[in-house]
């Protein structure tokens, strides 16, 4: 009997740190990114090239937006944000009818928009304690729904017929005397400022780039050096033992899904630019494949445990990926199963990582 006990208490895990494991533990994206520029110059000579680099980087940049916003989630411990494809696609029909007041009116409007959804998503979840998947997937087909049922299945333009000019009062009178179709010229002014915000550069960079840089750089900012990154952490490890510790973590989870919306409505601004459209199908996918980065770049799904550099590490690979797959000449339709293939691998191999660690409760 005593044996039985014993044998009971004994922690029969395989916990030696076997070096292999550690060093995919830590380095796991590193070595993938030299694997896959191995590979890149493989293939074509130009793989390497500062040009080919920078279209991989303006490629990923709305990936880059979107993982950012849902690495505070899953670092969280609350899987990810199911409902960032949908905020995408109604910040940027949002951020379309605000154009009527002004291009800037309109990216407030988007922003505010995700920060509400974030809201609604962070206290249903910190608050209730509501499952973080399906509340926001519950959440997506609320809002697409929404969507759809607002423009009865159609498109909405930038240079819509039934849009107004914010130009009112006195002097309105007097410029449509002078020139009938200025109510027209400005809304094409407008329209033509909305389509080419994705396609605006600065220095010979995207636009889109930079913002990319720059929310990366505050969210490694918020995440590794301040309070609330440090909270988030702990949350994320244990919820309970956060909560005895005096953390406010209903407060703490509110705010990363506030910052994964407001991430995921600036990409959308972005990417509704791109497509000169606002539509419901604006974002579709970027929530599985944000989330493939992110476990790339070796942050744990269930939480704690990864770094905003790592985010980007796995961000870059995505787009290596993809840039190599359409070097070869594979079709959109075959990488999405490819990439679906890679986050099943990642996962697993993850798991079996922590599993030897002695650390397969993460």
């Amino acid at each position: 009997m005593e044996n039985v006990i014993t044998n009971m208490k004994e922690d029969v895990r395989k916990t030696r740190h076997n070096i292999v494991t550690v060093y995919l533990t830590k380095f796991g994206v590193l070595a993938m990114i030299a694997f896959l520029a191995l590979i890149g110059m493989l293939v074509s000579p130009n793989f390497m090239s500062a040009n080919n680099l920078l279209n991989v980087l303006n490629a990923v940049s709305y990936l880059g937006i979107v993982a950012t916003g849902i690495s505070f989630v899953i670092y969280a411990g609350q899987y990810g944000d199911l409902s960032a494809p949908m905020t995408m696609a109604i910040s940027g029909v949002i951020c379309v009818e605000f154009m009527r007041y002004g291009l800037i009116y309109g990216v407030i409007a988007a922003v505010a928009t995700g920060a509400m959804i974030g809201l609604i998503n962070g206290f249903l979840i910190g608050k209730l304690r509501t499952n973080a998947i399906i509340w926001t997937l519950a959440m997506n087909f609320i809002l697409e729904g929404l969507v759809r049922w607002s423009y009865k299945g159609t498109q909405i333009y930038p240079d819509m017929a039934n849009a107004k000019t914010y130009t009112t009062g006195f002097f309105l009178p007097l410029m449509m005397k002078l020139d009938p179709n200025i109510l027209e010229i400005d809304l094409k002014t407008r329209a033509a400022a909305f389509n080419g915000l994705a396609s605006t550069y600065i220095f010979g960079l995207p636009l889109v780039l930079f913002v990319m840089i720059i929310v990366m750089i505050t969210g490694f900012i918020i995440m590794s050096k301040s309070t609330f990154g440090n909270q988030l952490k702990i949350v994320g490890s244990s919820y309970n033992v956060a909560k005895m510790s005096g953390v406010n973590c209903t407060k703490i989870v509110i705010l990363a899904f506030m910052m994964s919306s407001i991430c995921a409505s600036i990409a959308g601004v972005f990417l509704t630019s791109l497509n000169q459209v606002g539509a419901f199908y604006i974002g579709q996918g970027y929530d599985f494949i944000a989330v493939t980065a992110i476990i790339l770049g070796g942050m744990s799904l269930s939480g704690g445990r990864g770094s905003m550099l790592g985010v980007f590490g796995g961000v870059f690979t995505i787009g290596l990926i993809s840039n190599i797959l359409t070097l070869i000449g594979v079709g959109t339709f075959t990488q999405k199963m490819i990439t679906g293939a890679i986050f099943v691998v990642v996962v697993a191999v993850n798991a079996s990582s922590l599993r030897k660690l002695g650390r397969d409760y993460a």
